[in-house]
């Protein structure tokens, strides 16, 4: 009779992954369809003692995230929390400060507590992360990344860097600073980006690829420069370039967050920049972009329906029924009103 090793050895994938398929995990729809083939053909059946153990529901949920003091953590929880609710099930929550060796604890202790599932918001997917949660023997919902092979939840991280892309664009026509398409790259309105590293792919590839796309059409093109998600380090950042480069030879200002366009805003505040100042835009939908006056454009990304839709992809896998994945969730722009 063949075991679970077998059948992994005739496929050619790990044991985990076989594991996973049998409890209506995530694999490829490819690897998927030769397991059905495989376990058809040689009339493979799984251990029903081990099934019934994992069949054991202990009403558990974990989340695993990135950092606290986050609009986007506290509405995505807060999503997950009124799930979790729904279904009777209590959340336990682990923080990472986005820190990798805490993210890899964070999955083994959930492992080891036996929740029924994981929601887990990561900002990078290396491929030590991907074997433990093969590993798991739980369903795990990714939420903010997209991964093939893993049920994930994402938003629509590219329409949200057009919409900026072409907010800025439109606004520049309205005004008439864009009236030809022969203007040279020194003639050209000035657009300051700050982003984040490309190790976020969402939000440091994506939403960057997005509006460098839409600006192109009206023949833009932004300075970049790097900073970090962390408030104060991107003030940090933020200085040090408007001590180099004059804030006043920039119309319009990105932050790759809404952090970092608030972070913007108090570097203009703090050391009194003379009003009007350059038009301010975030990623986020944060309140206090709302808040504070000039007020701060925002994509306002629906976080806590998100959160909502990680647990329902949650319990499909637990129900073994199927899931499409990624799940998008769409955005918007937001203009503010001064």
């Amino acid at each position: 009779m063949k075991n679970i090793t077998d059948i992994a050895k005739m496929a050619g994938v790990s044991k985990s992954t076989v594991s996973r398929y049998l409890n209506n995990g995530s694999v490829s729809e490819q690897t998927k369809q030769l397991l059905d083939q495989i376990i058809q053909e040689t009339n493979y059946q799984p251990n029903q003692f081990a099934q019934s153990l994992r069949a054991r529901r202990t009403n558990l949920i974990g989340a695993i995230i990135p950092r606290m003091n986050s609009h986007a953590v506290d509405e995505t929880i807060s999503g997950v929390k009124a799930a979790c609710d729904e279904h009777d099930c209590q959340l336990l929550l682990n923080f990472t400060n986005l820190d990798k060796n805490l993210e890899i604890e964070a999955l083994k202790m959930f492992q080891r507590s036996k929740v029924d599932g994981i929601v887990f918001m990561a900002t990078d997917i290396t491929e030590e992360l991907q074997e433990i949660i093969e590993q798991l023997g739980v369903p795990v919902v990714i939420v903010g990344q997209s991964k093939d092979g893993f049920n994930c939840v994402v938003h629509d991280d590219y329409r949200a860097g057009q919409l900026v892309g072409d907010y800025i664009g439109h606004q520049k026509m309205a005004r008439g600073t864009l009236k030809s398409e022969t203007y040279t790259t020194t003639q050209l309105p000035q657009v300051q980006f700050f982003g984040v590293t490309e190790e976020d792919y969402a939000v440091g590839v994506l939403r960057k690829k997005g509006m460098l796309n839409a600006l192109s059409h009206y023949n833009i093109q932004p300075n970049f420069t790097l900073t970090s998600f962390n408030y104060r380090e991107a003030l940090k950042d933020i200085t040090a370039h408007f001590q180099r480069l004059s804030i006043s030879q920039y119309d319009t200002i990105v932050g790759a967050t809404d952090a970092i366009a608030l972070a913007v805003y108090k570097y203009c505040s703090q050391y009194q920049i003379p009003q009007p100042w350059p038009t301010m835009i975030g990623f986020g939908g944060d309140p206090m972009t709302e808040l504070v006056s000039p007020p701060i454009h925002t994509v306002k990304y629906q976080y806590r329906e998100a959160g909502k839709v990680a647990i329902a992809q949650l319990f499909k896998a637990l129900n073994q029924q199927s899931i499409q994945s990624p799940q998008m969730i769409d955005v918007h722009f937001t203009e503010r009103e001064s």
